[in-house]
């Protein structure tokens, strides 16, 4: 019943959308056709791809079943996002014509309530470009890492101190293993002291790792390599059951593979990191997220055995873990490590200015944020997860210079 109240949807914005534009080109017979049957027939193909994706058995483990679910996930965003951020000037115009009626009803002197022509060509000139941004995001954007350098003050922290924090890698998407070598070497050449995971190594599925072990184990840092796990990491989107043998054995195996490629995995408990005398504490919980995402997370035991007259960084994968929980516990927590938001992948990012739609998820959704003397970092994630491809928000290698300092 849901997927038919969801083509219902998606259908009426389409009519809607096509009844507002297809005037543009009553005046060329052959360009009239050619945009009502192209406009169908990519309707229909955006139908099929989300009815694939709801109906598709989901065998993680096949190939065949990752790309289709990769191309159809990418082709129901672009399309999907393009007709309805198009319909936005259509909508502005339409509430134009309701009050143009309900002067008419008053008034002797009738107002035209046509459509106007500069909003249906907006509409169309929108959407044009949204799809071209997004193909070209999938070319160009989409392996485009970038390092974000950021300092950030920490008091009574007495040595300069270069953390890596990466996030999100979503390997069943990643695909390529000449692209992960080079996102291996750009961090690699950081030489950082310490490297920083915060979840979502995977899609779905442990062994979407297996491919990439080999290069994973190459990352390096000099005093180690922590992670926590993400929503994604615990197999509850395969449509298995946490009791079943198939779910416990996915997520164990999902532990001993983060060990094989190095990392230290925290699960809900610390670490007392020691930097030629210098200590702090590195927390590290399991996944918490507001609303209906997963609350494994358990800040009162990963905080047992902290001594809290060091400084201590979290990491948590959900940054509205902060918000919710941590600003509002008896915690000394100096600086949250948070991924998982991706910046949307789509957004604008210029020097002293961000914007992506998913702020209006997330206040805290990209870079350093601080509140009641306490700080988070967001990382906007080095891999993607549903479109294939990065509008504006770039992937991200987050370089932080921990230093001695007050917010």
């Amino acid at each position: 019943m849901k997927i038919l109240f969801l083509l219902l949807f998606l259908f009426l914005i389409d009519y809607y959308f096509f009844l507002g534009t297809i005037s543009v080109f009553s005046k060329n017979t052959y360009a009239h056709n050619f945009y009502k049957y192209f406009f169908w027939m990519l309707s229909l193909f955006v139908y099929f791809s989300i009815t694939y994706l709801i109906f598709s058995s989901r065998n993680v483990e096949d190939y065949n079943y990752q790309n289709n679910n990769i191309l159809f996930s990418t082709i129901f965003f672009i399309f999907f996002s393009a007709k309805a951020i198009g319909s936005l000037p259509l909508l502005l115009d339409d509430i134009f014509r309701c009050f143009k009626f309900i002067f008419n009803l008053f008034s002797n002197n009738s107002l035209d309530i046509s459509r106007l022509d500069f909003l249906k060509k907006s509409a169309l000139f929108i959407s044009a470009t949204i799809v071209s941004s997004m193909l070209l995001g999938i070319k160009f954007g989409r392996f485009n890492f970038k390092k974000y350098y950021s300092n950030i003050f920490i008091k009574n922290w007495n040595y300069d101190y270069k953390i890596i924090h990466i996030s999100d890698f979503h390997l069943g998407s990643f695909k390529s293993k000449d692209k992960l070598r080079q996102l291996v070497s750009l961090i690699n050449n950081e030489n950082a002291d310490l490297l920083l995971f915060t979840g979502d190594l995977v899609n779905n599925h442990y062994k979407e790792v297996i491919p990439f072990k080999s290069i994973l184990k190459d990352l390096k840092a000099k005093d180690g390599k922590f992670s926590v796990l993400g929503n994604h990491d615990y197999g509850d989107y395969t449509g298995l059951k946490r009791s079943s043998k198939e779910w416990k054995d996915n997520f164990n195996n999902m532990i001993k593979v983060q060990e094989e490629i190095g990392f230290d995995l925290l699960l809900n408990e610390s670490r007392l990191i020691n930097k030629d005398q210098f200590k702090f504490n590195l927390v590290g919980v399991e996944n918490w997220g507001a609303g209906n995402f997963n609350k494994d997370g358990d800040i009162d035991l990963a905080m047992k055995n902290v001594d809290d007259s060091l400084p201590t960084i979290l990491l948590s994968h959900d940054p509205s873990h902060w918000r919710s929980v941590i600003l509002k516990s008896k915690y000394k927590i100096d600086l949250q490590l948070s991924g998982h938001t991706h910046g949307m992948q789509f957004g604008v990012e210029l020097k002293g200015f961000k914007w992506s739609p998913v702020r209006l998820r997330y206040k805290e959704w990209a870079g350093l944020y601080s509140s009641s003397k306490k700080q988070i970092y967001v990382n906007r994630g080095v891999g993607h997860l549903g479109y294939a491809g990065r509008v504006g928000i770039m992937p991200d290698i987050s370089v932080l210079k921990i230093k001695n300092g007050t917010t």
